[in-house]
């Protein structure tokens, strides 16, 4: 793998969640363009990251998370997957954490409608990191 494209996706998760949380605007040429220099990269990847794009969409229609830059998130984060079982583990961490994420919002902030999803795949990032799933 390539590490610096960890590192790249990192910051680049960490900018557009602040970008997110408090402008709830994001530039589609921007995530368009970071997903196709990872699945670029990444061609070995491709099953994971059609798989992570249908289950994405799948949780969007679901109205688990209320945009297409979720979408184009969490695919970009599928590409990156190396095993089935790490890619089982990101769809358990994404509705896992998404929940968490969705009380502690609702209960900090009550009267928002719509909350930033991004941050939610920043931290599924890290932990899919430290438990060695990124190829």
């Amino acid at each position: 793998m390539i590490e610096w494209l960890i590192w790249i996706v990192l910051i680049f998760l960490f900018v557009i969640s602040i970008i997110d949380w408090k402008l709830r605007v994001l530039p589609s040429i921007m995530l368009t363009g970071m997903l196709f220099v990872v699945a670029f990269l990444n061609p070995a990847n491709l099953w994971f990251g059609i798989m992570g794009f249908i289950v994405a969409w799948m949780l969007y229609e679901a109205d688990y998370f209320s945009g297409v830059a979720d979408i184009k998130v969490m695919t970009m984060i599928a590409f990156m997957l190396s095993t089935t079982n790490y890619f089982l583990g990101f769809i358990f961490l994404t509705v896992f954490f998404g929940l968490v994420w969705k009380v502690l919002v609702k209960w900090r902030f009550p009267k928002e409608k719509d909350v930033a999803f991004i941050p939610v795949f920043m931290f599924i990032y890290i932990s899919l990191w430290t438990l060695g799933g990124l190829a």
